[in-house]
């Protein structure tokens, strides 16, 4: 083979992430899961049922960022909240915490 199509099909090495994006996404998780729940805690919110989706989908959007980053596949999962725990699930056993 010669060098040229040596360096063509070569794999490339996949670049390990940034440990600080890392951690501004579980600082940013630690922030949204707080505030899941300090909405779920008080019993008279206005607009409760509306800022628990908004959360839970900001929550969800940086799971599955956070699930690209520590390069876990995409759940089987049909319903959102059995998504999310998948989710959780993984990136805890690759030692997340947030």
């Amino acid at each position: 083979m010669t060098g040229w199509a040596h360096g063509r099909f070569r794999r490339r090495p996949v670049p390990l992430p940034d440990p600080f994006d890392t951690l501004r996404l579980q600082t940013r998780l630690g922030t949204l899961s707080t505030k899941i729940r300090r909405v779920e805690a008080t019993p008279h919110v206005y607009a409760k049922a509306h800022r628990l989706m908004a959360l839970e989908a900001a929550y969800d959007d940086l799971l599955d960022e956070a699930c690209r980053l520590a390069g876990v596949p995409d759940p089987d999962a049909k319903q959102p909240e059995e998504k999310r725990w998948q989710e959780e699930q993984e990136l805890a056993s690759r030692g997340w915490s947030w």
